[in-house]
C-alpha cells in the first residue's frame, strides 16, 4: 500500500511539472483589457517647436570678431539669457580705426582754416580801404577816375574770389563731416548687439575669427514658443482654426499636452501641409527644436469600447482566449493614433494582442501578460 501511494505522488509530480513546463514554455503575448473610455476621430501629424520670433544677427562690418564675456569673465555661450542691448560682440578693422583718424584729423584742420576764413579775405579788406581813400580823394579832385574805377573792378574780383572760396571752404567742411559721420556710425556698427531680450540660441563665430560684412554671427530667439505641425494633404481640408489637439513631445514620452490650432498654413509641400498651434499650458523647459506628433481632435465620443489602435491588422485582431489565439473581425468607429473605437465583434473585457502581432498564428498556446496601453 505504501509503495502504491509513493508511485501515485511521483506520478502527479511528473504531471505537475509537464504541465508547468508547458505553461512556461509559451510565448508572451501582450494582451490589453478592451474597456470603456474616451474614442476620438483625429487627424495625425508631425509637430516641432519653434519660437515665436528668431533674428539673425550678422556683422555689417568686416574685420576680427571678439566675443564679448559674461560677469563671470567667460565668454558668452549658446543657450544663455540675453537682453536687447546687450553687446554680444566686438569687430576690430585697423584699417576703418586708421581712416577714421585720418578724416578727423583733416576735418579739424579744415575747420581751423575755415575760422581763418578765404586766402583773400585780407586781399579783399586791403582793396577796400583803399577804393575808400581814392573814393575820398577823388571828391577833392586828388585822384584820377579811371584810378579810383581800376581799384573798383579789383574790389568786385576779390569779393567773387572771397565768395567762391567760401563756398569751396564750406563744401570741403560738409564732404569731411559727412565722411567722418560715416566712419563713426561704421565704428559704432562694430559694436554687436542683440536685438531684442531672449534666448541666444546658437553663435557662429569664435573670438578672432575673420568675417566679411554681412556674416552670420548669432541666432536670437525670443522664450516664446509654438508649435509647427505637418498633416497630409488628404487630412488638411477637415482642419478648422481652434480645433484641439493632443500633442507628445518625444523630450516628454510620459506626458501628453493640449494644444490648439491657430493657424493653416495654404501653401503646401510635398502633399503636406503645414499648421500653427499654441500650448494651452506649455511643458517646463520647452525648448526650440524639440519634436514630437500630434493629433488634432475632430471629434470625440465618452463610454464607447475601446482598444490600442497597434491591435488592429485592418479589420481584424487577435484575441487571447483560455490562453489560446483566435481571429476576430471587427467594426471600428472613431479613430486616432493611439486608440480606435469598436463597433462591432468585440465584449468589454476581453483581451486582445497588441504587439508583436506578426509572430503569433491562428490556434497558438501563448501566456498571456496585461498592458494598460
Amino acid at each position: 500500500m505504501k509503495k502504491i501511494l509513493m508511485i501515485t505522488a511521483v506520478v502527479v509530480l511528473v504531471i505537475a511539472g509537464g504541465l508547468g513546463y508547458g505553461w512556461m514554455g509559451r510565448p508572451v503575448a501582450e494582451v490589453f483589457a478592451v474597456l470603456r473610455g474616451e474614442a476620438m476621430s483625429a487627424v495625425y501629424g508631425t509637430v516641432k517647436v519653434q519660437p515665436a520670433v528668431r533674428m539673425m544677427v550678422r556683422s555689417r562690418n568686416a574685420g576680427t570678431v571678439r566675443l564679448s564675456q559674461t560677469s563671470a569673465g567667460v565668454e558668452i555661450v549658446a543657450g544663455m539669457d540675453v537682453k536687447e542691448g546687450w553687446t554680444l560682440a566686438q569687430i576690430e578693422s585697423p584699417e576703418l580705426d586708421r581712416e577714421l583718424v585720418k578724416v578727423e584729423a583733416e576735418l579739424k584742420a579744415g575747420e581751423e582754416r575755415g575760422r581763418l576764413g578765404p586766402p583773400s579775405l585780407q586781399l579783399l579788406k586791403t582793396a577796400e580801404a583803399t577804393l575808400g581813400r581814392l573814393e575820398k580823394l577823388a571828391e577833392l579832385r586828388n585822384a584820377p577816375a579811371s584810378e579810383v574805377e581800376k581799384t573798383r573792378n579789383e574790389v568786385l574780383a576779390l569779393r567773387d574770389r572771397v565768395k567762391s572760396e567760401q563756398v569751396e571752404i564750406d563744401r570741403t567742411l560738409t564732404v569731411l563731416r559727412e565722411q567722418a559721420g560715416a566712419l563713426k556710425d561704421r565704428k559704432t556698427r562694430c559694436n554687436v548687439k542683440a536685438p531684442m531680450e531672449g534666448v541666444l540660441a546658437a553663435i557662429s563665430v569664435v573670438s578672432g575669427d575673420l568675417v566679411a560684412e554681412n556674416s552670420p554671427l548669432f541666432l536670437v530667439c525670443t522664450r516664446n514658443y509654438f508649435l509647427e505641425g505637418l498633416v497630409n494633404e488628404e487630412d488638411v481640408g477637415s482642419l478648422k482654426k481652434q480645433m484641439k489637439a493632443q500633442v507628445r513631445l518625444y523630450s516628454y514620452p510620459q506626458q501628453d499636452f493640449i494644444a490648439v490650432l491657430t493657424d493653416i498654413i495654404p501653401a503646401g509641400e510635398n502633399q503636406r501641409y503645414a499648421v500653427r498651434l499654441s500650448f494651452e499650458k506649455p511643458p517646463d523647459n520647452l525648448m526650440a527644436g524639440m519634436t514630437g506628433e500630434m493629433n488634432i481632435i475632430l471629434s470625440k465620443r465618452e463610454g464607447a469600447l475601446v482598444i490600442p489602435t497597434r491591435a488592429l491588422m485592418s479589420d481584424r485582431v487577435f484575441v487571447v482566449d483560455g490562453g489560446l489565439v483566435k481571429p476576430r473581425t471587427v467594426k471600428t468607429g472613431l479613430r486616432s493614433l493611439e486608440r480606435t473605437e469598436i463597433l462591432e465583434g468585440l465584449k468589454e473585457g476581453e483581451q486582445v494582442v497588441v504587439a508583436d502581432l506578426d509572430t503569433f498564428r491562428v490556434g497558438q498556446w501563448v501566456r498571456p501578460v496585461l498592458v494598460s496601453r
